[in-house]
């Protein structure tokens, strides 16, 4: 729902049912009357903790929520900000609740009132992680963990890639035991089975600790 503002005729956008509106540009009260509209909230599922499991050790310098506005009813956007990966992007499903400013954490992007609708506006949460390198924004829905630019085939619902994440997790502890085991198994299966399961503890932490770092 829009009204004007009867002193500098400003458009504002009502999202709120409170009895008065205070007009952001002269300051002026307006009553407003016939709304019945109530504003929504996406409770988000990842911490910030969680965020940044999604990128490289260290590769972040800075990770902020942010509050988008969608339209209650079609999940179309009501805010004008140029995020081109957001252009089409519709939330998806969450725990709903009723929007209480003063509880909230973050900025809160502003409603264009040429977009918001007569029934409420739902706002949707979304990390915006900052790269320590090139100083560029990666945009990471709140609630899916998916990073916007990814398609939804590749990325799963927590933002990792499983098939990926399973094969190498299996190069780097299940391959070196086996390799120990059959290599000691002429010894002693015993010592081949207790060597073979101190390498599929030790490999990966090597790998983490050795293999990253001769990439860089």
């Amino acid at each position: 729902m829009k009204i004007q503002c009867k002193q500098c005729g400003a458009l504002l956008a009502v999202t709120s049912p409170d009895a008065y509106i205070s007009c952001p540009y002269c300051g002026a009260k307006a009553v407003v009357d016939g709304y019945s509209g109530e504003n929504f909230l996406h409770r988000p599922a990842l911490s910030q903790k969680d965020v940044l499991r999604l990128f490289e050790s260290g590769s972040t310098a800075s990770v902020s929520i942010y509050w988008f506005p969608f339209d209650l009813d079609t999940l179309k956007k009501t805010f004008t900000q140029p995020y081109a990966e957001m252009e089409n992007y519709q939330p998806p499903s969450a725990d709903r609740r009723l929007w209480n400013e003063s509880d909230i954490q973050g900025t809160i992007v502003p409603v264009d009132p040429e977009l918001v609708g007569d029934h409420g506006v739902l706002y949707h949460p979304f990390w915006i992680v900052i790269s320590a390198s090139t100083a560029l924004g990666t945009i990471v829905d709140g609630v899916s963990g998916r990073k916007l630019g990814e398609t939804a085939d590749t990325v799963s619902s927590n933002g990792l890639e499983p098939v990926r994440e399973a094969f190498f997790a299996f190069l780097k502890g299940v391959v070196p035991a086996f390799l120990v085991f059959f290599v000691m198994k002429g010894v002693s299966v015993f010592w081949a089975s207790v060597f073979g399961l101190s390498a599929a503890v030790a490999a990966p932490i090597l790998w983490e600790k050795y293999g990253k770092g001769s990439k860089q």
